[in-house]
């Protein structure tokens, strides 16, 4: 039972981190958005997002992300 869930949850990171975009493993860029740099994240669908203030994905250009 161990090994399984152990497998689930190695499986379940391998695969969210095939849909998303980090700083550390591919820079999508940046954006200034009222003076703060916004950090840009690819959707699973390919949309570019940033994350604001609220916690809420805002959605830029797919020109804008450089991954």
């Amino acid at each position: 039972m161990k090994k399984t869930l152990l497998i689930i949850f190695l499986y379940s990171i391998a695969s969210s981190s095939l849909y998303s975009c980090n700083a550390e493993a591919d820079d999508c860029g940046t954006r200034t958005v009222s003076g703060v740099a916004r950090s840009l994240n690819r959707g699973p669908d390919g949309g570019c997002y940033y994350v604001n203030s609220n916690g809420n994905k805002s959605y830029v250009d797919r020109s804008d992300c450089s991954c």
